[in-house]
C-alpha cells in the first residue's frame, strides 16, 4: 500500500509540473518564440483543452467516436488472438508445422500494420471491415511470437516426466505447457493490443470514417488544436486504464509461473 501511494503522489507531482510548464508555454508565446495569440492556436491553454473535453463529452461526440474505435480494436484483437494462439502452439509443438509456417511469418512480421492500410481500403473499402482487418494483421505477430516462446520454454524435464507417467499430448499441453505459456501470452497480448491501437489510429486518419483517428484528422484539418489534444489525452487515458486494471494485475499474478517455468 505504501509503495502504491508513493507511486501515485510522485506521478501526480510530475503531471502537475507538466501542466504548469504547459500553461507557462502557452501564456508566454512558447517562451517568447511567438506571440501569445499565436501560441494559443499552436498550444492552447490547459483550461481551454479541459473546457473542450467537457463540451465534447456532453455532446456525445467524444463517446461516439471512442466507442467506435474501441469496438474496432476489440474485434480485430480477438480475431488476431484466435488465429495467433492456436497457430503458435502448433508451431512450437510440431517441427513440420513450424517449417511450413515460419517462412510466411518471417516475411510478413516485419511489415508494419500501417503498410496494410492501402490494401485494406482496396479490398474492403472505407469502413469497419478495413479497420478490423488492419488491426488483426498488425497485432497478430506479437501474440504469435510470444505464444511460440512460451511453449518452447516449458521445462523439458517436466514434459519427459509427464510422458513417462503416460500423460496424453493434450494433458501435457494443459498441465505442463500452459503454465509456461500464460505469462508469455500476457506479454504478447499486451504488445498486440498496443499495436492494435497504433494501427487503428493510422487507419482512421487516412480514410476510415469515425473513431479516434478521425477526430485527430478533423482537429488537424480545421486548426482545432484543442480537439487534437483532447483526442490524444483520451487515447493515452484509455491505454493507462487497460495497463493498470487489466494487464498489470495479470502480469503480477502470472510472474511466479514464468519464474517457476524457467527455473
Amino acid at each position: 500500500m505504501g509503495t502504491a501511494f508513493k507511486r501515485i503522489w510522485q506521478g501526480a507531482i510530475t503531471l502537475t509540473l507538466c501542466v504548469v510548464i504547459w500553461h507557462m508555454a502557452s501564456s508566454t508565446g512558447l517562451f517568447g518564440r511567438t506571440t501569445p495569440a499565436s501560441s494559443h492556436l499552436l498550444l492552447p491553454l490547459p483550461s481551454q483543452v479541459l473546457s473542450t473535453l467537457f463540451k465534447m463529452a456532453r455532446s456525445g461526440y467524444l463517446l461516439e467516436n471512442v466507442s467506435i474505435s474501441v469496438l474496432r480494436v476489440l474485434c480485430g484483437f480477438v480475431i488476431a488472438a484466435a488465429v495467433a494462439i492456436p497457430l503458435g502452439v502448433a508451431m512450437a509443438s510440431s517441427s513440420s508445422v513450424y517449417n511450413f509456417a515460419d517462412p510466411v511469418v518471417r516475411l510478413l512480421s516485419p511489415i508494419p500494420g500501417v503498410a496494410w492500410v492501402p490494401i485494406a481500403i482496396l479490398w474492403f473499402g472505407l469502413g469497419d471491415q478495413a479497420a478490423i482487418f488492419i488491426i488483426a494483421v498488425g497485432s497478430i505477430f506479437p501474440i504469435l511470437l510470444s505464444t511460440i516462446q512460451g511453449v518452447q520454454d516449458a521445462d523439458p524435464r517436466l514434459i519427459d516426466a509427464a510422458r513417462t507417467m503416460g500423460a496424453s499430448r493434450l494433458q501435457i499441453l494443459r498441465r505442463v505447457m500452459l503454465p509456461s505459456l500464460i505469462p508469455y501470452l500476457v506479454t504478447g497480448l499486451r504488445s498486440g493490443l498496443s499495436f492494435s491501437w497504433r494501427v487503428v489510429i493510422a487507419a482512421e486518419m487516412v480514410g476510415v470514417p469515425k473513431g479516434i483517428g478521425y477526430m485527430l484528422t478533423i482537429g488537424r484539418s480545421t486548426g482545432q488544436t484543442d480537439v487534437t489534444l483532447v483526442t490524444m489525452f483520451v487515447l493515452g487515458a484509455l491505454m493507462v486504464f487497460v495497463e493498470e486494471f487489466i494487464f498489470n494485475p495479470l502480469q503480477n499474478s502470472t510472474s511466479s509461473w514464468k519464474r517457476s517455468a524457467i527455473s
